[in-house]
This record gives C-alpha cells, sequence and structure tokens, in this order.
C-alpha cells in the first residue's frame, strides 16, 4: 500500500520529477560514483594494475598517517587557520552587510558593495604575489612602520611562522568579506520594514533597531551558514592560500591538511595515502556538520538540518 502510495505521488508529480531527473543524474556521476574510487584506500594502488587488482593492506595508510607525528601539527595548523578564517570572515560579513543596510545612499552603497566583493575573483596566485609584496623586507608596510619610527628594523613577515596564521586569515577575510556579505544584505532586505517604523514610533535608535530587529531576523541565516562553515573546518583555508603563502620557513605554521595531502599522497605518487586522508577528511566533516546541527538548535528551534 505504501509503495503504491508513493508511486501515485510520483505520478501526481511527474512533471517535478522530470525537471528534477537530469540533476539527480548529475549528481549520481559526478558525485557518487566517484566514491567508489574510495577503495583506494583499502589497497596498495598501482596504476598499472588498478584499483581491484592490488593489494588489499585494509587500514594501514588510516594507521600510518594517524601515527605519524607530523599530521597532528598539520592538523593544528587546519583547525587555526579555519577557526579565525570562520570567526573573522562571518563577523566582518556581518558587519559589513549590517552597515550597508544602513547607507541611505544607493550609489555609495553599491559602490562599497561593488568594491568589497571584486577581491573573490583575484586568483590566490595574483594575492599570495601582492602579500609578499606588500610584506617583504622593501615592501610598503615596513616602510610605514620605519616612518612612524615603530620598528627600527625591516622583518620579512612571510617568512616568520607566527605570522603566517595572521595573515593567511586577513588575506582570506579581505577577499572573501564582501562577497560573503551578499548573503547577510539579502536577508536584512528581507525583514519586515514594519518592524522598524514601529521601533521609530517607540523611540528607538538606530543601535538599537539593529540589536533587537536585524540581528534576531537574520539569525537564522546566520547559524545556517554557520552551519555549513563548520562542516567545511578542515577545507575552510583551502589548498590554494597555505601553498602559494607558504615557504620552507613557514612549512610548520603554513601546511595544512590539503598540503599535507598533496605533499605526502600525490606528489610522491602515494594515491591510497592521498585517497585515505579525504576520507578521514570527509568523515570528520559530516560529524562536525551533525554536531554543529545539534548547538544550533539552541538558537533556532528545529536545527538548521
Amino acid at each position: 500500500m505504501v509503495k503504491r502510495t508513493l508511486a501515485q505521488k510520483l505520478w501526481n508529480q511527474r512533471i517535478l520529477v522530470a525537471m528534477a531527473l537530469p540533476f539527480m543524474v548529475w549528481m549520481l556521476v559526478f558525485n557518487f560514483a566517484p566514491l567508489m574510487g574510495w577503495s583506494m584506500a583499502f589497497v596498495n594502488y598501482k596504476p598499472r594494475y588498478g584499483i581491484f587488482s592490488s593489494e588489499w593492506v585494509g587500514l594501514k595508510y588510516f594507521a600510518e598517517f594517524i601515527t605519524d607525528n607530523r599530521f597532528y601539527e598539520v592538523l593544528r595548523n587546519t583547525f587555526a587557520m579555519s577557526g579565525l578564517n570562520i570567526f573573522f570572515g562571518t563577523f566582518s560579513a556581518i558587519g559589513l552587510a549590517v552597515l550597508l543596510s544602513e547607507v541611505r545612499s544607493t550609489a555609495f552603497k553599491r559602490t562599497i558593495q561593488t568594491v568589497s566583493y571584486l577581491p573573490h575573483f583575484i586568483s590566490w596566485v595574483v594575492v599570495s604575489n601582492i602579500f609578499y609584496t606588500f610584506l617583504s623586507s622593501e615592501g610598503l608596510f615596513n616602510d610605514v612602520l620605519l616612518r612612524l619610527g615603530i620598528t627600527s628594523e625591516t622583518v620579512s613577515y612571510m617568512s616568520k611562522e607566527t605570522s603566517f596564521w595572521g595573515i593567511v586569515t586577513f588575506s582570506q577575510v579581505w577577499k572573501e568579506m564582501g562577497w560573503n556579505a551578499i548573503l547577510y544584505l539579502a536577508a536584512i532586505t528581507a525583514i519586515d520594514p514594519q518592524l522598524y517604523e514601529a521601533a521609530t514610533l517607540d523611540g528607538v535608535t538606530r543601535f538599537g533597531k539593529i540589536r533587537y530587529i536585524t540581528i534576531p531576523c537574520i539569525m537564522p541565516t546566520i547559524m545556517m551558514l554557520l552551519v555549513l562553515n563548520i562542516g567545511n573546518l578542515l577545507n575552510a583555508t583551502g589548498f590554494d592560500p597555505s601553498y602559494l603563502m607558504g615557504n620552507d620557513m613557514t612549512v610548520n605554521y603554513s601546511e595544512n591538511l590539503a598540503v599535507y595531502a598533496y605533499t605526502y599522497g600525490m606528489q610522491m605518487s602515494r594515491y591510497s595515502m592521498s585517497t585515505a586522508l579525504s576520507i578521514f577528511n570527509s568523515m570528520f566533516s559530516l560529524l562536525l556538520v551533525w554536531s554543529a546541527n545539534k548547538l544550533s538548535t539552541r538558537f533556532i528551534e528545529g536545527g538548521i538540518l
């Protein structure tokens, strides 16, 4: 009876099903079918033999990177850089969106929006070169500090280990803040204007409207994006910024999980090790999404997912 009812529902909504079918096929081909490659992590993969003809080794490669002391240093770097990026990236985007929503001049607002989200389209290759030039010992930043008398000698900040996390965080916030603010700005524009009109009649200040109307109304959007970002915690910094902005002098602080998988997996043709790291990344991200959704119930009834 249940199957018949389900079949009837599908038939009644056959037009919607037909519209969704291409996307379902696309997901099966490009999202689920490649998961068969995960079996590579459990064999000593050799390209000439293929996955199914390679020697079965079980959890050998998982045990290998878990017992590697270098792996925990890389994991520390990943969590630190991703956490800083999510924290400062989220609050800077919210702040920019709120400030733009308070601007009355449409032309000025559009100009600021355009200028702020243009860095999103700049390649990380270009961004890394900008920061290398700006923060070099002969760069503008050192020149300003010397002229102001803050320092007495130049410093190559891109070669300082302790400066790397801050530099990467600043570069990612600068690059993505305007783009991320678009979502929060869209949520703000959806707020009922009558709420602000009622607050004005009650004598509420601008800051009070932001605190008691704007922020609470966009909280579901904030929590939804936060859950998604936390689920992507291990990938939040990505491969490009750590690989392009890092160097041999900062490797102890710049190498994240993506760079580690590339260096010790792909570059050394250890494809099984790289796949094992990918599985660990996916499973841990799934756990983070589930945990973040449970925590979100404290802010939003029923959670996000």
